[in-house]
Parts: structure tokens; sequence; C-alpha cells
């Protein structure tokens, strides 16, 4: 059956009922009373996916259509049940669903989680297209957010698209095997930004204000220092400590700075590496992190948020322009 999305309310009626006629066994074309009768006799159990879409792109049409299946399944006479699948489990759409159905039997499934979601994407493409890190990344994206695992196929798909539009005619006639990975992370976080907006504005006035203060100087060291950035835990812990006056983290230990990197991570504001180079190693305090690899988008938002709002954060910026200079070995 075609998308709901894709058809009107009439349209929808016709094929359910020429589906459901062919499984029965009846003239698909009978009038509805023929098709009635002739279904009294027989019985059913009808299962309809993306039930929620059907509201959503049908409205009020669609609740008339549902009403009439949820008359048939209270029909004692009507050997008839229904199974509604839906994406949705808390919003309008869902509402509409359970007052029309008169409080149905509900079996909530929780999402895929960040190792569900890996497992499915390396089921359907490999591990040799997509660079591990980078479908690390999704998983952990789509995780955090929906667990829908057709937006983590989606998005993987924009960037597999995305590193062969980079790729010339002739390079993917030659390609041998060591030139796999073909996505890495570039072409994945652009297609995660094109495919997941995020309001970082938000995420980063909702941060602990240590967490704060860490995201302010990696991404202000990334940006004075250039693209192939990268610093220690213990190094970023002695310029937030400089840049603050020691008036905060001084008594953090370095585990503590590794988990607040490790939820700047995992919020999308800090990214820590771009190919591969940088293998950070939360355990090592020793790991440098690839922090000249931050997003255009969490550079702005961190403008418009903190930057803007307070002379503190600013002075934390100034700072690491003005004394931290790039250091010889990067």
């Amino acid at each position: 059956m075609a998308s709901h999305a894709a058809m009107s309310i009439d349209a929808i009626k016709k094929e359910m009922f020429k589906s459901m006629a062919k499984k029965l066994e009846i003239e698909k074309n009978s009038s509805p009373t023929v098709f009635l009768n002739q279904f009294r006799k027989k019985g059913m159990i009808l299962v309809v996916d993306e039930i929620d879409m059907l509201f959503k792109n049908q409205g009020g049409s669609a609740e008339e259509w549902f009403s009439t299946l949820i008359e048939w399944c209270e029909d004692k006479e009507l050997p008839f049940s229904m199974i509604g699948i839906s994406n949705s489990v808390n919003d309008i759409n869902a509402t509409t669903i359970r007052e029309l159905s008169n409080t149905p039997h509900e079996l909530v499934f929780p999402t895929y989680n960040e190792e569900d979601l890996l497992a499915i994407l390396e089921k359907r493409i490999g591990k040799k297209i997509v660079d591990t890190k980078a479908l690390q990344l999704i998983a952990k994206r789509v995780a955090a957010s929906t667990g829908d695992a057709r937006k983590a196929l989606e998005i993987t798909s924009n960037a597999v698209d995305k590193a062969l539009d980079a790729c010339t005619e002739k390079w993917l006639e030659e390609v041998e095997a060591d030139s796999y990975p073909l996505v890495k992370m570039p072409q994945m976080m652009r297609a995660i930004r094109e495919g997941m907006p995020t309001r970082h504005e938000e995420i980063i006035r909702g941060l602990p204000q240590a967490a704060k203060v860490i995201l302010c100087i990696a991404v202000s060291l990334g940006k004075v220092w250039g693209p192939t950035a990268a610093v220690s835990i213990a190094t970023l812990k002695k310029y937030a400590c400089q840049a603050t006056q020691h008036a905060m983290l001084d008594e953090a230990s370095l585990g503590q700075i590794t988990n607040l990197v490790e939820m700047l991570m995992d919020s999308g504001l800090l990214t820590t590496d771009h190919d591969g180079c940088f293998n950070f190693n939360a355990n090592d305090h020793s790991s440098r992190l690839h922090i000249g690899v931050q997003l255009d988008d969490v550079e702005i938002a961190l403008e418009k948020s903190l930057l803007e709002e307070s002379s503190f954060y600013r002075s934390l910026v100034d700072y690491v322009k003005r004394e931290c200079p790039r250091p010889e070995y990067q």
C-alpha cells in the first residue's frame, strides 16, 4: 500500500477495502453492505502501520475513518480486531488515537539505544564504507534525540552521497580496498547538521557552569591555534584555571575535567576528532583532544548565548586570545 502521506482519505479507504477483500476472498467491487455481510462470516486482524501519520496528514477525515474501524472492533457480531503501530506516544495524534479508541490496550517499546542503532547501521552498510567513529557519532546523536533507526539510516545515506559527490569519476573507477572508508567524520557531521538541526544555544544555556567554562576554553583554543589544534586534559584544566583567575576548577580532578569534556561531546557541542588522527582515550589524561574541528554553528551559538550575555565568559575567550599562543609542536 502506498504511504499515507501520498494518499487522500478516500484513496486510503479504497485501498484498505481492496486489500481486506482480497485477503478474505470477497469480491473487491462489492458494495459496503455486501462487504460487511460477507465480512461477518469471515474474520480478520488488521495491522495498520504508522497510524499516527494517518492523523497527521488527513486530519478530521482520518478521525471519521478511524472511528469506523473502531466500531467494527467493538461490534461483537463482527470477528474483527485491529493493531495500530505508531511512532508517536505522547503527542496530539497519540492522544486523538487514545480518545477515539476508548482506552485501547497499549504496549510501548523503548526506542533504540546507541548500541542498537550502531548494530543496525553496521548490518545495513557493513563496516567498510563508513568510518567507525562516524557511525558511532550518528548512532549516539540519534539515540539521544529520537532513537529512530530510519533517521539514522537517512542521515548516513546523506553522508554517503556527500562523500560520493566529492569523489572524481576516475577515483571511483580506480578505488582500491585501502581507500576505504569512503565516508569520514566531515561528511557525517555535515549530514547531521542538515538532518538534525540542533538548538545549540538552548543546550549551552542548560550546561553547568564548569562545562560552560571548558567549552569556552576549548572552542577558543581551537580557533586561535587552527585546524590541527590539540590539547591534553591537563593543559585544558590549566588554561581554564588561569582564565578564571583560579576562581573555578582548581579543586577539580583530571577525571572530573574528562567527565565535563565527555558531557560536551555527548551534547554535540565539542568534537574531538576529525580524521582519525587523534584517538581520544578518556582513561588516559595525557591523551590529546583534537579541538581544531569545532562546528561553525557551535561557535555561533556560543557567541549568541554566553559571550553576548556575560562578560565573564567573554573574558575567558579574551584570555585565550591574549595569553595562549599556539605551541610549537602544533
